[in-house]
């Protein structure tokens, strides 16, 4: 294990990168890693060297971006009434899609354009653009995986407004994205 006085050097850009992507609040950001290091200090006897300690660290930021996610979830509750209007109306005509909302050939193979820088910055500002609500829904599910149960208590909401969130921000994000990145000449 590393003299734990490196770790801010050695890990913190990554890690903070990686909490502002989950938070999207700088400060909150900090807040994280700064909780991650002290924890990461604290048990620092326990870390077996399994696997390189910025993955031990990045679990241990895992957790506390969920316990953050739980405590707002307390703080504020998510209602339905809190989020923006049915984005179902835009895109479809009764049960098809609507002709001029039809998904668009985003070209390529969707997962090597994935892991590009590009890709990275539009989701991200696509993200931005998103209520907190449903960013946060995308976010613990789709982004750090969690199954729908954990996701939903993590929020403090039913699943079935899980449900309707991730719905809204599939939908959102595949718009954005068309707009900012796939295919901005065709909007």
């Amino acid at each position: 294990m590393t003299d734990p006085n490196t770790w801010v050097d050695a890990y913190g850009t990554r890690l903070f990168r990686y909490a502002l992507s989950r938070v999207r609040d700088e400060s909150s950001a900090e807040d994280l890693i700064q909780d991650t290091f002290l924890t990461a200090l604290k048990s620092r006897d326990r870390f077996k060297g399994d696997s390189s300690e910025l993955t031990w660290m990045t679990g241990i930021l895992r957790n506390k971006i969920f316990e953050f996610y739980r405590r707002q979830a307390k703080d504020v509750p998510l209602l339905p009434s809190d989020e923006e209007s049915d984005p179902q109306n835009e895109f479809f005509d009764g049960r098809h899609w609507s002709a001029s909302s039809a998904p668009r050939d985003w070209g390529g193979e969707p997962a090597r354009k994935a892991e590009t820088a590009e890709f990275s910055a539009a989701l991200r500002r696509c993200l931005d653009a998103l209520s907190e609500n449903v960013a946060r829904a995308f976010i613990l599910r789709e982004m750090e995986g969690l199954a729908p149960k954990d996701a939903a208590e993590a929020l403090g909401v039913p699943p079935g407004h899980l449900a309707v969130l991730l719905y809204r921000a599939r939908l959102r994000l595949r718009r954005c994205l068309e707009r900012s990145h796939f295919a901005p000449e065709a909007a």
